[in-house]
């Protein structure tokens, strides 16, 4: 009887067995499919919460620390001394969200700069201490040479900061010449020339003061003979010391590719005479002359960064974020050259600092116009003339892709010639102006030249003073105050305060952030 309701069920109920077992699959299964789906939706709403709560975190950091820079513009801060918030040596910054709102507050802790910044960060430059052109060539009125030739690859413009004066002519070949100032030439202008008011041409030979060579006085310390220092192999540190040089042979055997290949050259500062004999043409053609105090120290192996090798005698403009390290006293050189002796830059980079002073330009490069002790007045081919048919430059930069330049101070040699290639062009080549017989300019397709190439810095008195500042920002969320030790670093800035006048004044301060760096965590 059993076996017979069994086998019915079998019959009968075939069917309703499988539902079952199907119907429990698909409630398993969903379950499963609901518990990711939540578990997701859960993942996801936090993670929408964190992000929101990081986008709090971050706007109430940035809005303490507008209100910080605020309060040091408004106040009376220097890194002289004394605390960055008047009395108190943090910002404290109490709850600053909305009524209703999660409270959040935060605190701002401030840290000096001293290494960065300044008083007189301008330095003062007056017609004692600044030349009053920032081209003067002296080649005469009736010479068969340009006072000024301008050859500008990709028909390009290069920029002057300051007068222009040529006691000759001035023949833009390719190109154009603009300057900020004035344009004087008592021989012809060819070429696209532009200044403020227009450029003044065919002045003839009457007495005009600004074309005076200003006969800057000779320098005067000892012309100490000095050795070729050694130097074996490859990436060296090679150290000079002042005094007088006349073995060519020796400099060009170090400074040649075969030599003391891709080696620093550094030259203390201090003044240095060449004399060489014969043609006397010393070949730069490898490595990295930086003369004068470095900016940062010097590793062999590790080539400098040019130009800003070495302490210029005034502030590049705009002040670079990393700051300027105004030079201190005796902090360049002065590369004197006499007889035929002259220079040659092929494939390496060679940065010149003169040294600042109130009474007198910053002379990087003199060319000799009457003897100093044993060293002779520039003669012989580099006071030949016309160049370029007749004669040799005193400074000859190739056209090569290494070949570089950079004179941070005053070029000072009035019977002699330059010809400069301006070859990968990240600065100016002649800083503080150029006193020449003729100079020759031919930028390359590769050189920069948004900037001035050649500059006269304007006139100032050099009050100043700069505060570099570095500020931490810390938060505490779900407060109504904050501390450093419980608070979440979120933020650091640096800023700089400069007051012109050199006193702090409250509300009239200039500011400038250097960087704004967001934490995250």
């Amino acid at each position: 009887m059993i076996s017979r309701a069994v086998s019915r069920l079998r019959q009968g109920g075939r069917d309703s067995g499988t539902s079952l077992v199907l119907a429990l699959i698909f409630v398993v299964v969903g379950a499963v499919a609901l518990g990711a789906i939540l578990t997701f939706a859960d993942a996801s709403m936090r993670t929408t919460m964190a992000v929101r709560q990081q986008a709090i975190n971050a706007a109430a950091a940035d809005g303490a620390a507008k209100l910080a820079i605020n309060q040091l513009r408004n106040g009376d801060y220097s890194y002289a001394g004394g605390n960055c918030f008047g009395t108190a040596p943090d910002f404290a910054v109490p709850n600053f969200q909305p009524a209703g709102a999660n409270p959040i507050a935060a605190v701002v802790t401030c840290e000096p700069d001293v290494t960065h910044s300044a008083t007189e960060y301008g330095l003062a430059i007056t017609p004692a201490n600044r030349p009053g052109s920032a081209i003067l060539t002296m080649s005469p009125l009736g010479s068969s040479e340009n006072g000024i030739r301008l050859d500008v690859a990709g028909g390009r413009t290069l920029r002057v900061h300051g007068d222009i004066y040529s006691n000759s002519t001035i023949n833009v070949v390719q190109g154009s010449l603009v300057t900020n100032t004035a344009v004087r030439a008592r021989g012809t202008c060819s070429g696209t020339i532009t200044s403020t008011p227009a450029p003044q041409c065919g002045l003839g030979s009457g007495p005009d003061p600004r074309s005076v060579d200003p006969n800057y006085a000779a320098p005067t310390a000892p012309a100490t003979p000095r050795t070729v220092p050694p130097c074996s192999g490859a990436n060296k540190l090679v150290t000079f010391s002042p005094g007088l040089y006349t073995d060519l042979v020796g400099l060009n055997n170090m400074m040649r590719s075969s030599g003391c290949r891709d080696s620093i050259f550094h030259f203390l500062p201090g003044t240095y005479y060449f004399n060489f004999p014969g043609s006397g043409e010393w070949l730069i053609d490898t490595g990295y002359l930086v003369a004068g105090t470095p900016t940062s120290p010097l590793v062999a192996g590790t080539a400098p960064s040019i130009p800003g090798a070495c302490q210029s005698p005034i502030p590049p403009n705009p002040i670079p974020p990393g700051g300027w390290v105004r030079p201190g006293p005796n902090a360049g050189v002065q590369f004197v050259f006499g007889g035929q002796s002259r220079v040659r830059i092929k494939a390496a980079e060679v940065e010149i600092c003169g040294t600042y002073s109130t009474t007198s330009p910053p002379i990087a490069v003199y060319g000799l116009k009457t003897a100093v002790g044993s060293v002779p007045a520039q003669s012989g081919c580099v006071t030949a003339t016309p160049y370029p048919s007749t004669g040799c430059a005193v400074i000859k930069s190739d056209n090569s892709p290494n070949s570089a330049v950079y004179i941070q101070g005053t070029t000072y040699a009035p019977r002699a010639a330059f010809d400069i290639s301006l070859n990968n062009l990240t600065g100016q080549v002649f800083r503080y102006g150029i006193i020449a017989r003729t100079l020759l300019l031919a930028p390359t397709g590769s050189a920069d030249l948004s900037g001035p190439v050649i500059e006269v810095p304007d006139e100032t008195n050099g009050a100043g003073m700069r505060s570099v500042i570095y500020l931490n920002v810390y938060i505490c969320p779900g407060a109504n105050s904050c501390t450093v030790g419980a608070g979440l670093k979120r933020l650091s800035v640096k800023v700089a305060l400069v007051d012109p006048s050199g006193i702090p004044a409250a509300g009239a301060r200039e500011v400038t952030v250097y960087s704004w760096s967001v934490l995250r965590g």
